[in-house]
C-alpha cells in the first residue's frame, strides 16, 4: 500500500529581511542530506587539492611513503563534523538556502547570503528546524527524592 503525500505541507515561516519577506519552509530529511552532500563534495574538494601538495612535499623528503600520507586525508566526513558546519556563517546560509527555494524559485545562494545577517540567524534558525529548537529548550523533569527511592 503506498501513503499519498499530496495533502502534506511543510511548516512555512514568514520572515522580514531588510524591507522584504521571505517565506522559510522547514528543512526536510531531504535537505538535510543535500546539506551533507555539499558537505562531502566541498571535503573531496579540499581532499583533492591536500594529496596534490602532498606528493609533491613527499617526493622532496626522503623516508616519506605517500600513501601512508595520503590515508590521512581520506577520512570520511563526521556527524560531529556536520553539526559544526551548521553552526558557521556558510552553513547556515546554505540551509537557508535549501528553506528558501521553494517559496523563492530562483533565488540563489549568493543571493541568500547577501540577505542574512546575524541578527536574524537565530528566528531563521528556529524557521527552518522548530523540532530541534523545541528539544534545545526542553527541561529534564526533575523527580523528587521520595519518588527515586
Amino acid at each position: 500500500m503506498t501513503i499519498s503525500l499530496d495533502g502534506f505541507v511543510a511548516k512555512k515561516t514568514k520572515i522580514k529581511l531588510g524591507t522584504k519577506d521571505f517565506t522559510f519552509t522547514e528543512l526536510s530529511l531531504a535537505d538535510l542530506c543535500e546539506f551533507r552532500a555539499e558537505l562531502v563534495k566541498e571535503r573531496e574538494r579540499l581532499n583533492r587539492e591536500r594529496r596534490e601538495r602532498l606528493l609533491e612535499d613527499a617526493k622532496k623528503i626522503d623516508g616519506l611513503e605517500p600513501l601512508d600520507i595520503l590515508k590521512l586525508t581520506d577520512t570520511p566526513i563526521t556527524e560531529e563534523e556536520v553539526d559544526a558546519a551548521m553552526d558557521t556563517f556558510d552553513g547556515l546560509a546554505l540551509m537557508a538556502y535549501l528553506s528558501l527555494r521553494y517559496a523563492h524559485i530562483g533565488i540563489d545562494r549568493e543571493q541568500v547570503k547577501k540577505i542574512l545577517n546575524i541578527g536574524v540567524m537565530a528566528e531563521v534558525t528556529m524557521a527552518m528546524m522548530p523540532g530541534e529548537q523545541e528539544k534545545k529548550t526542553k527541561q529534564p523533569v526533575k523527580r523528587s527524592k521520595k519518588r527515586q527511592q
